[in-house]
């Protein structure tokens, strides 16, 4: 993947586009943080208007946070496929 954060900008490109400036106001990240400190194994959880939408897992925060945004993205991009054209 040419860039580490491609599904959070995608994420974060649609929700500006279904709610303008107000879009961060939609989102809302989770993260827990499992095992031992040398080898933790992170999850993410995405919400958007306090409903989930994407959960992803990692061994380190970036990587859980991009499969989360990943999952949120193919979901919202199918339900609101008719309010994106």
């Amino acid at each position: 993947m040419p860039n580490a954060e491609q599904n959070r900008m995608g994420l974060n490109n649609l929700l500006q586009q279904r709610y303008g400036t107000s879009a961060a106001s939609h989102l809302r990240w989770e993260s827990v943080k499992y095992g031992d400190d040398h080898n933790p194994t992170w999850t993410f959880i995405v919400y958007i208007d306090n409903i989930e939408y994407g959960r992803g897992s990692g061994g380190d925060k970036g990587s859980a946070k991009e499969m989360a945004a990943g999952v949120a993205l193919m979901q919202l991009q199918r339900q609101w496929a008719h309010l994106l054209l």
